[in-house]
């Protein structure tokens, strides 16, 4: 934390004094941005040099184990450019970049967001995230959330918006509730951070396919934590994001904060549009995209408010919606109470493992709907994995079909029932994915699976090491250190 607070001052100061910043004092201008807002933000920069930042923070007594630590500093490969290796061995993480402190809700600076100011082909990507260290987890930030809380406590309503600059802009408005989820999908830790201010939520996100998929993802894990949720639409020709229909017309902006829709509205709108809702195999599949979030909602009076709309919208009798719903819940993830078909209302409410399901949910829905994904990954999948959940006869079914010589047998029902709700799933969450993007998301998924296997796994060494150190048992804390030992490797 010390460092990062130490590599915010550098940068910001670097902004506001230096001639090399000019071109980013002269983007953050045309962006708009006041000198007040661009202080109270620390907003910086930093120039294209391969290791201005880590010599800094080496001179102001700071390890390099530590600034590699911090994802500020990279170690330099065996392959980099001759114009690299010709340095000590480490460069900066951040370079030619408009440089954004990333705060916890307790104001401590955990990272950065760096956007690129002259785009080339080696510049890599438009923006450049710290990596994840002990102090930063993008799943757990919002951005923003440090200088909104008060503000979403008083009006008792968080504004959700994707960037930093859409946070920014609407704070220098004058809307203060306002927080990023950085371009991801709002999740699990997320919400739980939200629910300690407000139980509303009025989120807005790029027009865009791969916008609305991002958010449907994130309004789904916030219904079933119990969120009320509202959609904020942005008129037609007012921009695609909060920045642009501030910049193009600021009342138009706060009248669609003001004016968001309740999601249920929103989604039953959405489907319906343009559908015909005489054809039998359309009232089909408005009724399971519909019943998918319907499911969700966790009170009862709700729930049975929506099936009867739903009931009306497509001219069939709720009770043939209701059986649809059980076949649907008998599917799902085992946090829906299966007696009666019905989702339980402590259901919505999902236990601490849910973000665990959540990730085995994702990772096989781009599996039945990628197949050639699971044969690359089995090599680091493990039983463990999905043994608690409900989808581990689904897993089994994979593994046998995918990565045994042997012909497999079909799927049996309860296979087939999962596979039939994760296709469901990946048509709605990953509609917009091609091979390339699925097998990415697919490794940060599993990426994110063994990271937190890995931790539990190590706390229960740790532990038994213990134990066994307390009773002196040698062979014993021999043997759990070789276990240690092997754990890291994985």
């Amino acid at each position: 934390v010390e460092i990062n607070a130490k590599a915010a001052y550098f940068f910001h100061h670097f902004l506001l004094e230096m001639p090399a910043a000019q071109g980013a004092r002269d983007y953050l201008q045309r962006r708009e941005l006041k000198p007040e807002t661009i202080d109270e933000w620390q907003i910086g920069f930093i120039p294209e040099q391969w290791d201005l930042l880590t010599q800094y923070l080496l001179k102001k007594g700071n390890s390099i184990d530590d600034l590699l630590a911090s994802g500020l500093t990279i170690k330099k490969p065996d392959s980099a450019p001759s114009e690299l290796r010709r340095g000590k061995g480490f460069y900066d993480r951040f370079r030619g970049r408009i440089m954004f402190p990333i705060w916890d809700a307790h104001g401590n600076i955990v990272g950065f967001t760096g956007r690129i100011l002259v785009e080339t082909e080696k510049s890599g990507g438009k923006y450049v995230n710290t990596p994840q260290t002990l102090v930063f987890d993008k799943s757990r930030i919002l951005y923003g959330l440090n200088k909104a809380k008060t503000e979403i406590k008083n009006k008792d309503i968080t504004a959700l918006v994707e960037g930093q600059m859409d946070v920014i802009a609407c704070h220098q408005a004058g809307m203060k509730n306002v927080v990023a989820s950085s371009g991801t999908a709002l999740t699990f830790e997320q919400v739980k951070l939200l629910k300690r201010y407000a139980n509303n939520i009025a989120i807005a996100f790029d027009a865009d396919a791969a916008g609305q998929n991002a958010a449907k993802r994130g309004i789904d894990v916030a219904l079933e934590q119990g969120m009320n949720i509202k959609i904020i639409q942005i008129p037609v020709g007012c921009g695609k994001d909060a920045d642009d229909c501030i910049k193009k017309d600021k009342k138009a902006w706060f009248a669609a904060v003001d004016k968001a829709r309740e999601v249920m509205d929103w989604y039953f709108a959405s489907t319906l549009a343009g559908a015909n809702k005489q054809d039998p195999k359309q009232k089909q599949k408005i009724a399971v995209t519909l019943l998918a979030e319907i499911i969700r909602l966790p009170y009862a009076v709700e729930r049975d408010h929506w099936l009867k709309k739903l009931a009306d919208e497509i001219n069939v009798d709720s009770e043939s919606l209701r059986t649809e719903m059980r076949r649907l819940v008998a599917a799902a993830p085992k946090h829906y109470d299966r007696a009666g078909g019905e989702p339980a209302p402590s259901s919505i409410k999902l236990p601490e493992s849910s973000r665990w399901q959540l990730w085995v949910e994702n990772i096989l829905a781009l599996f039945v709907k990628f197949p050639h994904l699971f044969a690359g990954f089995a090599a680091q999948l493990k039983d463990e994995f999905f043994a608690q959940t409900s989808f581990f006869g689904l897993y089994e079914y994979l593994k046998t079909k995918y990565t045994n010589k042997a012909e497999s047998n079909g799927a049996d029902k309860e296979a087939q029932n999962s596979i039939d709700i994760l296709l469901l799933k990946a048509d709605k969450d990953y509609s917009d994915f091609g091979p390339k993007e699925a097998e990415k998301e697919a490794g940060i998924l599993l990426a994110a699976m063994i990271g937190e296997w890995r931790r539990e796994q190590r706390q229960k060494l740790n532990q038994m090491l213990k134990e066994a150190e307390g009773v002196k048992d040698a062979v014993a804390v021999q043997k759990i250190l070789q276990q240690i030992m092997e754990l890291e490797k994985i």
